[in-house]
């Protein structure tokens, strides 16, 4: 009997390993399958994201002017329409020209480049001129491979995952998508509120439930705010740049937009182009635009930021930026962008959890305590 239930253990562990195996020498077409299933599911996470950001809207129209559902999608809707056609007639272009541009004028950033490591060395005494020449010539020769390599990197990434058809096919799934979540909201969420208690039972539904509240409050919140804060943010750049006589003031103004969505980090990415494509112009309007994007960002982290934002779910600094490197980390820029909200509502139960922690353990021993001096007693 014994031999009989060790030769099924050995069977069952052989047939286990076997499966196993397969597994991990078939993980291409297991990643293919999981990449597949994101792609299908990537109109309904636009979706949901879309309905973050519509939704204030919506209540808006409805509380405050006491118009019907319909009718406030299709107000909203109507501005979303206008604002996109608009960005596609008239900021599109001019920034698809600028990125154009720059390219084009990349070797004569580098002959520059060159140019200044050379006096640089000439004003050194110790330093052989010759020597930085020919470091100079080595990069020079160096760059169009460079530039084949960034080209070909660039034009997979763009195959990949840029697609201007799928993008398009996604974006247009997801506003129908998020048409049909904002109008059927409530039915929605109750349909939801009855699968969740069904597969959970009460006890952990609730807790899903109160999770998941936390999460549409907090992490809606945060995102609408930081999306109206970094608009504001990137206006005021692109106005500034431009009175500056900064080298394409719009496209470096919309870089601000979206680089002001990442903590701490994003701003100074956003900088960095701005100073260094300007510095092979003209170096006192470098100077000039970093000394004035800082000043906005000042003013964003002082006035704009607390009044829309908020602030940031009461994460510390050092917490912020724990939660920007590992989004990062393993999601790129979008992880670096929902980090710092996820990781707040994940504070807010570790905190509560602590707290309970610390209570029934001081409970505990004050029963300990008074049981010792019964016992002197």
């Amino acid at each position: 009997m014994k031999s009989s239930k060790f030769s099924l253990n050995i069977i069952v562990t052989v047939v286990i390993s076997y499966v196993l195996i397969k597994l991990i020498d078939s993980y291409q077409y297991f990643f293919s399958v999981f990449n597949l299933l994101l792609s299908l599911l990537t109109p309904f996470v636009i979706a949901f994201i879309l309905a973050y950001i519509f939704n204030p809207i919506i209540n808006f129209l409805e509380d405050k002017l006491k118009l019907k559902r319909i009718v406030s999608l299709g107000i909203t809707y109507g501005l979303i329409a206008v604002l996109l056609v608009s960005f596609v007639l008239f900021t599109a272009p001019a920034i698809i020209s600028s990125l154009a541009d720059i390219v084009s004028q990349f070797p004569l950033y580098v002959s520059k480049t060159q140019d200044f490591v050379i006096e640089l060395g000439n004003s050194l005494k110790n330093v052989d001129p010759n020597t930085l020449k020919d470091y100079g010539d080595k990069f020079m020769s160096a760059m169009p491979e460079i530039s084949n390599l960034l080209i070909g990197y660039i034009g997979q990434i763009f195959n990949t995952t840029f697609s201007v058809t799928k993008f398009i096919v996604q974006f247009v799934l997801a506003f129908i998508i998020c048409f049909y979540i904002l109008l059927e909201k409530e039915s929605f969420l109750s349909f939801s509120k009855k699968v969740v208690y069904v597969s959970l039972g009460k006890k952990y539904g609730d807790f899903l439930l109160d999770v998941g509240r936390t999460l549409n409050s907090n992490i809606g919140k945060y995102f609408t705010g930081k999306i109206l804060d970094s608009f504001i943010v990137a206006l005021l750049s692109t106005v500034g740049l431009y009175f500056l006589k900064s080298k394409y003031s719009l496209l470096f103004g919309t870089l601000m937009f979206f680089f002001n969505l990442i903590p701490y980090f994003g701003p100074v990415l956003g900088m960095a182009p701005v100073v260094i494509i300007n510095l092979f112009y003209n170096p006192s309007v470098a100077l000039f635009s970093l000394a004035y994007l800082v000043l906005v960002q000042q003013i964003e982290v002082a006035v704009i930021e607390p009044k829309i934002v908020g602030g940031q779910l009461g994460l510390s600094p050092f917490l912020t930026i724990l939660a920007v490197t590992v989004g990062g980390g393993f999601f790129g820029i979008p992880g670096m962008i929902l980090s710092v909200p996820i990781i707040g509502v994940v504070k807010i139960y570790l905190v509560e959890f602590i707290e309970y922690k610390h209570k029934n353990l001081n409970r505990d021993s004050d029963i300990n305590i008074d049981i010792d001096i019964d016992i002197n007693n």
